[in-house]
């Protein structure tokens, strides 16, 4: 039997940005703008740069700029040029972000919960060794 997991794979990551974004647009959101919340929340007291970002998502820093961009227009984040590396931006989450940043939390935590109550904890660390293998080390295949 032949399995097609890169397939499938794009088949259950597009399933879950529906899943996020249905989530995240009752707040005015998308998925990618909730996770960056939730990212930024997640290192309270600790300096975050828009590299972090780039790096945590692993995307551009052109479309990292283009989303922190929109999220600034909707004052969620500011970003502010390092004191001590002009080269770098911190962005830090505004008012209206940090009143959402429990709700996201919330419900990050409720999705993981779900494949905790679906999965044993075996099954799950297989699950993220594949996913590590696409996200970090397939990239360097030939």
């Amino acid at each position: 039997m032949t399995q097609d997991n890169g397939r499938l794979l794009k088949k259950a990551a597009n399933q879950l940005n529906r899943n996020f974004d249905q989530f995240a647009q009752q707040y005015g959101l998308t998925s990618m703008q909730m996770a960056i919340i939730d990212f930024i929340g997640r290192h309270e007291g600790r300096v975050v740069t828009q590299r972090d970002i780039e790096h945590e998502f692993n995307i551009q820093r052109s479309t990292a700029t283009t989303m922190l961009q929109r999220m600034e227009k909707k004052q969620l984040i500011v970003r502010q040029v390092l004191k001590d590396d002009a080269r770098q931006k911190q962005v830090q989450l505004l008012p209206d972000a940090i009143k959402l940043e429990n709700v996201v939390s919330q419900y990050m935590l409720k999705e993981n919960e779900r494949l905790s109550m679906k999965f044993t904890y075996d099954d799950i660390m297989t699950f993220q060794r594949i996913l590590t293998f696409y996200a970090n080390d397939y990239k360097n295949q030939d």
